[in-house]
């Protein structure tokens, strides 16, 4: 997004929201392209959209409340906590023998929930109770955080994620 595009999503922020009084126009107009730099004009603007109409709260948006607003719109097709725990639940049918291969036909973000073959393995060996009852739980737990981090990390621009990867390595190598 260019200064000028953010430019404007300001100026629709400012005419919708009259109680809004940013100190310095031009230094909010440079903030917002700042922080929307990685994202289109269109995109951002059909999430102010979305924000505009459905806000009940009259406070005028962050530029994370538009990034998440696109994000969700963007990635609705996540699974939820149930479907993510039948696709491990089928898993577990075949999970003894075929572990591995189970475990590789699972998304990514579920694989890493789970964890690795052999606890889908370990799991599969388990009593069905148990299965439904602490293991089901404990998995929805690690799915939804794994499901946080993974929506937190997405709305970070490239650069910034890069920047702060280099920082966690530089840390990591330090120990």
């Amino acid at each position: 997004m260019t200064r000028e595009e953010a430019k404007k999503i300001v100026m629709v922020i400012a005419s919708t929201y009259p109680n809004w009084h940013p100190l310095d126009m031009s230094f909010t107009v440079d903030a917002w392209a700042s922080m929307l730099e990685s994202f289109t004009y269109q995109e951002i603007s059909a999430a102010l959209k979305a924000f505009i109409v459905s806000d009940t709260s009259g406070f005028a948006p962050a530029p994370g409340q538009v990034i998440g607003l696109l994000d969700r719109a963007i990635n609705s097709h996540e699974l939820n906590e149930m479907e993510a725990w039948l696709l491990v639940s089928k898993a577990l049918c075949n999970g003894y023998y075929g572990a591995d291969q189970e475990f590789e036909k699972l998304p990514p973000i579920v694989q890493k929930a789970v964890g690795s073959p052999s606890q889908l393995r370990n799991w599969s060996q388990t009593d069905s109770e148990s299965v439904e009852n602490v293991i089901q739980s404990n998995f929805m737990r690690t799915y939804r955080q794994e499901l946080a981090k993974n929506r937190e990390m997405r709305k970070i621009p490239q650069d910034t994620r890069f920047t702060l990867e280099q920082s966690k390595n530089m840390l990591i190598e330090d120990k």
